[in-house]
């Protein structure tokens, strides 16, 4: 299943919340992978290099970015401690 075309993931620069996740459930990546339009190394980062800030960051401020959420049990994690609080 998709949501963005080939078009909007190859001008993209790529993010998501887990590679694992993302390579292997997230068919906006997983079909252009396939196709040979994109290579694993053009996700800049996920969450975790994000947060220890590892991530190759955005070329310019006129740069197109997408995030490729698959969910992650650490994202309902944080979202149940901030309710909680």
């Amino acid at each position: 299943m998709r949501e963005a075309d080939d078009a909007a993931i190859t001008r993209a620069e790529l993010y998501c919340d887990t590679r694992a996740g993302a390579l292997h459930e997230a068919g906006d990546l997983c079909q252009p992978l396939r196709a040979g339009l994109i290579a694993e190394d053009s996700i800049r980062g996920d969450l975790f290099d994000l947060v220890r800030g590892t991530a190759r960051l955005r070329s310019s401020p006129e740069a197109i970015t997408l995030f490729k959420s698959v969910g992650t049990a650490i994202e309902d994690l944080a979202a149940a401690e901030l309710a909680v609080e």
